[in-house]
Formats: C-alpha cells, structure tokens, sequence
C-alpha cells in the first residue's frame, strides 16, 4: 500500500516510518521541513512532499499526484488541557479529514482511502454509558471534537481510525531500521472502549466511576514501537479491517492480567 506519512520528523512518525517500511509499504512523506528528515531515513522513503500539515489544497495534492491508498496523521501535539497553547493539532486533524474525504477522495471515485489518526484515551466509552473517558480525566480536550468531526464522515467516504492510546513510551532512544515486525502481537485492542476492563471500585457510592477510571487508566500506557507496527500491520488489510470507522483502545498484554 502507498501511504502518505505526515509527522515523520516527530516523535511517533519517525517511529512509524520504519514500521511501515517493514511491513513493505511504500512510504510518501509530507514534511515542513525536509532538511529534518535524518539522512538514513531519507534514503528509504519514496518520495518527500514539502508542505504544511494544515493545508488542506496540498495535503490533496500529495495523495492525488502519488496515488496513495492511505495516510497516516502523526503530525502535531495535543494539548494537554484548555489552558494550555492550542497549537495547530486540530487544525492539522481538520485539513487531513478534508484533503482525505472531501476532496482527494471524491476526486478519485471508487475505493475510500484508508485512514489512520493520533487520538486519545479520552473519547473511548466508559464503563457508565453514555459517558466518555474524558467526562472523568478531562485531559487533551481537543480529541472529543476531532472524534465528532470524524465521526460525521461515513466510511464509505473515508475509511479512517483513531487510535486512542493513553500514554505512549518509546522502547529506544531512536528509531530502529528494520522494525519489529512482530511488535503488534505486544498489543490487546478493542474498539471504541479500552480493552480488559474490569468493574473495580464502581461499587462504591458516589466516586466510584470516578475510582475505576482513575485506577486503571495507566494500564493503557503503551511502548511506542507496539504501537505503530500495530497501525502498519493494520494497513496490510486496506479495506477490509476491521478497525474502519472505529476508535481504537490498546493495552499490553503484559498489563492485562494485572488490571
């Protein structure tokens, strides 16, 4: 599958770039600033795009004119509450939505593009329907509206996926080439809510939803590397996975009996 990679200079998409390679997908890469881009990572991509990750029009361009199947948002920060500088991070969400649904998308006719989005814990379903994790950690405000922005789109318009993790740690200092092709199999995922959850604490009177989201919510921390093999390896599916139109929890299996 050829994909369109924005973020490779940042901390997840220079991860994401191996691990996309690795699972022997051809890798378009749209970056502000090329020069950024470390030189034995240059020598591996396809193509390199110069471009801003909130323009829409060239965002569009980058897919139609390399025919790419499917991109990859790893470009921006969330922040972390209203308080904090806003940044272009929803902006950037918005302008991929955009260029990816709206217009390259149509443009092209047939086939959706497959779609991946950095997203967050926060907008997974709670134990206590219809409440968000977010009603309880009201942390990184900015992914509730992406979540509704995206979710607006049917998938037959854009076939796309958020990944919702916690916390995210990078196993080593730098990327690593080759990636672990195996690093997925680290992972148990579920859709729209975090996986392995128990009812602990929801008993008690008053906090308790409050309790049992607090309590576990660190179990979903996740490695880096565990992450985006998952999201590479996903890919391999294109149309037929099945985290199309879902937003995607994650925790390791190593945590799992833990929780």
């Amino acid at each position: 599958m050829k994909v369109l990679l924005l973020g490779v200079t940042g901390n997840v998409g220079s991860r994401m770039l191996p691990a996309l390679l690795a699972r022997n997908h051809q890798v378009v890469a749209y970056v502000r600033t090329p020069s950024k881009i470390p030189s034995e990572a240059k020598s591996k991509i396809d193509s390199i795009v110069t471009g801003s990750a909130t323009d829409s029009e060239a965002i569009k361009a980058a897919i139609t004119s390399h025919s790419c199947d499917a991109i990859v948002n790893a470009a921006g920060v969330a922040p972390m509450t209203r308080f904090h500088s806003q940044g272009d991070f929803s902006t950037i969400f918005a302008a991929v939505v955009k260029a990816a649904a709206l217009e390259a998308g149509r443009e092209r006719g047939g086939a959706p593009i497959r779609c991946w989005l950095m997203s967050g814990f926060g907008i997974l379903d709670s134990p206590k329907k219809p409440y968000m994790m977010a009603d309880y950690i009201p942390m990184f405000p900015a992914h509730k509206p992406n979540y509704m922005l995206i979710k607006s789109h049917p998938v037959e318009e854009l076939a796309w996926s958020l990944f919702c993790a916690t916390q995210m740690f990078p196993r080593y200092d730098t990327p690593r080439y080759p990636a672990d092709t195996d690093a997925a199999s680290n992972l148990v995922a579920k859709s729209d809510a975090p996986p392995a959850w128990t009812e602990r604490f929801r008993c008690v009177p008053l906090i308790g939803n409050y309790l049992n989201v607090m309590a576990q919510s660190q179990s979903c921390f996740s490695v880096l590397e565990n992450c985006v093999d998952f999201m590479a390896a996903d890919l391999e599916m294109g149309l037929r996975s099945e985290w199309v139109g879902k937003r995607v929890g994650v925790m390791e299996k190593s945590k799992v009996k833990a929780v």
